[in-house]
């Protein structure tokens, strides 16, 4: 699996760090591309940026907005050759239906869901070893509140049974909550 650059969107929150430190120490992965928005680790993950770093792995920080078609073109092509792609970028803006808008939606769908879609656009022709697309059991069970969020992620289980009908490496996983 450690074969060619593993892409992380969300990389610099902490389930990115924590995928990408079990990537390059398990795994071997040679070279790490961290994408986040703000391009940089996030606070209070120094513990886990310090175990990566000393994994021996390339880790490269990109700064990149997933959900801008544009950007996701320029990283995709600057990580090549891709051997996986690991999607753990996601944003809550919780608030039950009716306090739900047009831009309380866009926020949680954007970097979820849409950027998935702009991601697998980008890598849909590229033998990846593993396309893995982290989810969240809100898509299965819902939640007060959460109906931004439980639609975003229900996109990205769909995407993974898509690529994985059409042959493609794919997996979701729905998260249940999780700490550390």
């Amino acid at each position: 699996m450690a074969a060619g650059t593993q892409l992380i969107t969300g990389g610099t929150g902490g389930l990115g760090l924590l995928t990408a430190r079990w990537l390059a120490t398990a795994h071997d992965a040679p070279r790490l591309v961290l994408a986040s928005r703000g391009g940089s680790v996030a606070r209070g993950s120094g513990s886990e940026w310090a175990q990566l770093a000393a994994s021996g792995a390339e880790v490269v920080l990109a700064r990149c907005d997933m959900a801008e078609p544009s950007d996701t073109r320029r990283l995709v092509g600057a990580a090549l050759p891709l051997g996986g792609v690991w999607h753990a970028a996601g944003v809550l803006a919780d608030g039950l239906l009716a306090k739900q808008s047009a831009a309380t939606l866009r926020r949680v769908y954007g970097p979820k869901a849409h950027a998935a879609w702009l991601v697998q656009r980008g890598v849909a022709a590229l033998p990846l070893h593993a396309c893995t697309l982290f989810s969240s059991v809100a898509a299965l069970l819902g939640g007060a509140g959460q109906a931004n969020y439980a639609a975003a992620n229900s996109c990205l289980d769909a995407l993974a049974s898509q690529r994985r009908a059409s042959g493609a490496a794919g997996v979701s996983v729905q998260w249940g909550p999780w700490a550390e």
